[in-house]
């Protein structure tokens, strides 16, 4: 055979070779782009659970006790039931008293809230803590990954 028809080939081969790499990149790169826009839309989505948590935290301490137990327990109701399932031993007062450590409010806030003595508190705490399984130092963190947003 000619040597030309070799070299023909050799470079079909190439040509094909490039093409397939060619796609290959412009692949990687749309790919690229969507876990891109991906990322933002999470960070986006955090961001606004972020603002909605700070402004749940200003309505608790503007409004009355009754009110802000309400909207704490309707805009977490979809965590606290995957809590709830976690831990059934929990009770619904558990579980408000769980929201609110984890929101960061302060102790004497959730005194208030909740209308509970400051021994009954700790009690509640102590409770909750042996109904997860954990300690009652370990509660605020435990609470804080459950009802606290990560932002990148």
């Amino acid at each position: 055979m000619d040597p030309w028809y070799y070299i023909l080939i050799l470079f079909g081969i190439i040509e094909v070779l490039l093409f397939i790499i060619i796609w290959i990149c412009y692949r990687v790169s749309c790919l690229k782009r969507q876990m891109a826009d991906l990322q933002i839309q999470m960070l986006l989505n955090q961001r606004e659970e972020s603002l909605r948590r700070q402004m749940l935290l200003q309505q608790l301490q503007r409004d009355g006790k009754t009110d802000a137990l309400d909207e704490v327990t309707l805009l977490f109701s979809q965590k606290t039931k995957e809590l709830q399932r976690l831990y059934p031993a929990l009770t619904e007062t558990d579980l408000q008293v769980l929201t609110l450590i984890g929101l960061d409010v302060s102790n004497s806030d959730i005194l208030q809230l909740t209308g509970m003595s400051k021994r009954t508190y700790y009690k509640r705490r102590q409770l909750i803590a042996q109904r997860m399984g954990t300690t009652a130092a370990a509660l605020n963190e435990i609470a804080r990954n459950c009802f606290t947003p990560k932002i990148n």
